[in-house]
């Protein structure tokens, strides 16, 4: 697979080589690392038009890329709400591109 990067405000996404690498330019938040193969994404709206996006590694081989609700995430960053088609739409190609079911 070909380098896929998105970039979006103050958020970068890189993946590479199997690896999936996200910054949120904070200086008080680390970046999230993982084989692309192992990630799962869960968006959560908030309020006062902010959106959480939640990171983690999966369980099982075959769980979707997109989480369910009751799944611990250790990594989240906040995204505006109107922002988050272009994150699902990010994430929905990537699942395409590396053969995993995507969900809800």
């Amino acid at each position: 697979m070909e380098p896929l990067v998105f970039e979006h405000d103050d958020v970068y996404i890189h993946v590479e080589s199997g690896i999936l690498d996200l910054f949120k330019q904070n200086p008080m938040i680390g970046g999230y690392r993982t084989p692309v193969k192992w990630a799962k994404v869960r968006f959560a709206e908030q309020k006062k038009g902010l959106s959480t996006l939640y990171f983690g590694n999966i369980q099982q081989p075959d769980e979707l890329l997109y989480a369910s609700a009751s799944d611990k995430m250790p990594w989240r960053i906040e995204i505006r709400t109107t922002d988050e088609p272009l994150y699902r739409a990010f994430f929905t190609d990537l699942a395409h591109r590396i053969s995993r079911q995507v969900g809800a």
